[in-house]
């Protein structure tokens, strides 16, 4: 038999929260304004430079190799410096000295160029990856009679955005400014082996003079390969599958 005090307490805390119940139910909360997500607006897409970041790359490297070459230059002007003031020994020195400026300045321009590149506006990079990319894929060979087609205009390829119309004088001798380093660079690196094969033949006994000049032999046939692999598809396409084969070894 329940305590009638028991349940009298019981009812009692029952009621109180019904009404606490009923007072939290009832109660008005505060309207909360919320406020719409606008979606973010559409940006337009990055311009594809790939060709852009290609040709800075390259200067890049350029300029790597020019400062390492005209370094060279430097220590090989050590090798006459306790040999008797001769014409011969003034012409290595001529030519090891000159080498090694004209490689300087190749290294120089090669980031002046880098710097120009860099400053382009982002249309102009655009241009330039349209531009390069059509003249680097649009040379291809005649099967009928092994020639190549004559290429088309400029304006043929995007009339709206790479209409160009044909450079001055004044802006060829500019372009050429920008381009010029790789061959500054690679007159500095014949003039310096011009003077060391002089100076091996004059300085070094004959046994000595023919086997260095043998092993430089050796690799001019290669390096004269890589100038007159040319734009000719075939030959590209046999070089690149030979690449594959070896996959990157011999």
């Amino acid at each position: 038999m329940s305590d009638p005090k028991h349940q009298t307490r019981q009812d009692t805390r029952d009621s109180k929260s019904d009404y606490i119940f009923d007072e939290v139910s009832t109660t008005k909360r505060p309207h909360i304004e919320t406020k719409e997500v606008q979606p973010l607006a559409e940006t337009s897409p990055a311009p594809n430079t790939e060709q852009y970041q290609r040709l800075i790359s390259g200067f890049n490297a350029l300029c790597v190799a020019a400062g390492f070459v005209a370094a060279i230059q430097a220590q090989l002007l050590g090798l006459t410096s306790d040999k008797e003031d001769t014409t011969t020994i003034r012409a290595i020195n001529a030519l090891f000295l000159g080498a090694m400026l004209i490689d300087i300045m190749s290294a120089m321009m090669g980031y002046l160029t880098i710097r120009w590149l860099e400053r382009m506006r982002d249309a102009e990079q655009e241009l330039l990856h349209k531009v390069l990319h059509w003249k680097t894929n649009s040379l291809k060979e005649n099967k009928a009679d092994n020639t190549k087609l004559k290429e088309q205009s400029v304006d043929f390829f995007d009339k709206e955005s790479t209409k160009i119309p044909a450079p001055s004088l004044a802006q060829k001798i500019m372009a050429l400014s920008l381009l010029i380093p790789l061959p500054f660079l690679i007159i500095g690196v014949v003039s310096m082996l011009v003077g060391i094969y002089i100076f091996i033949w004059s300085e070094h006994p004959t046994v000595v003079a023919i086997i260095v000049t043998v092993f430089g032999g050796i690799t001019l046939p290669f390096i004269i390969c890589d100038f007159i692999i040319g734009r000719k598809t075939r030959r590209r396409r046999g070089i690149i599958r030979r690449i594959c084969e070896l996959q990157g070894d011999w």
